[in-house]
């Protein structure tokens, strides 16, 4: 039966078979116009007579504007072969180490090269990479896991003597400062404490009697009445 753009047949009403030039063109514009996803709506708006499920896996595998052309690249295939070795056959986690290649054409490249047979050089020698690189990643992880129980085992040692260090600052500094008043009673600090009260009574009285002598204005001969001295406003 002849679709709507090209050749093909009807099967619930979706036309199944190979895309036409003019399908390709609407799918095109579509995704332009309204952007990726919602492919369950691109019958109804465009008229083609495609599934969502067809119209996406076209558009991923064949009209994207970012596809790579060409043959798969020798580094290509080593990517595959070392990703294969761990995920299997995860084809789209594969492809998204590949810019530009479709989980699709990871697949047909793998079955199409290496399923087939016994394992070549090729996937022997991917295979031993992959395992010598989760070999030493195991290695690192052990080695960082125990250089941070040595780190963790030096804090705590460290810990308490930085605590007796600082103890044995505070008692000295409240020793010092429980001193203090002794050091500034002269000879009593010194142990000479022979001198008398009534010595130090009569030194007293010595000064006082000094200062009086100076500012008695009487014994002077200045009678000044009841004048004020000026300086003592």
């Amino acid at each position: 039966m002849e679709g709507q753009y090209g050749w093909g047949t009807l099967e619930d009403g979706w036309r199944k078979g190979p895309w036409t030039p003019q399908e390709d063109k609407l799918l095109t514009e579509h995704v332009k116009l309204h952007g990726e996803g919602r492919w369950n709506c691109v019958s109804r708006l465009t008229g083609l007579k495609r599934s969502g499920k067809s119209c996406r896996l076209r558009w991923v595998n064949y009209l994207r504007p970012d596809l790579k052309r060409g043959k798969i690249t020798p580094h290509e295939e080593t990517i595959i072969l070392e990703l294969h070795a761990k995920w299997g056959n995860r084809w789209s986690t594969i492809a998204r180490s590949l810019p530009g290649r479709t989980d699709n054409e990871v697949k047909n490249y793998w079955r199409t090269h290496f399923k087939k047979g016994k394992p070549t050089k090729n996937i022997e020698r991917a295979r031993a990479r992959f395992f010598k690189q989760q070999q030493e990643q195991k290695q690192k992880q052990q080695q960082q896991l125990l250089l941070q129980q040595q780190q963790q085992q030096q804090c705590q040692l460290e810990v308490p003597q930085f605590e007796e260090i600082v103890i044995a600052q505070e008692m000295q500094e409240m020793t010092y400062i429980y001193n203090m008043p002794y050091m500034f009673q002269g000879e009593e600090f010194t142990g000479n404490s022979t001198a008398s009260s009534d010595e130090k009574s009569s030194d007293d009285e010595a000064y006082y009697a000094t200062w009086e002598n100076l500012w008695n204005l009487d014994d002077l001969g200045l009678d000044m009445g009841d004048e004020a001295l000026p300086f003592y406003y």
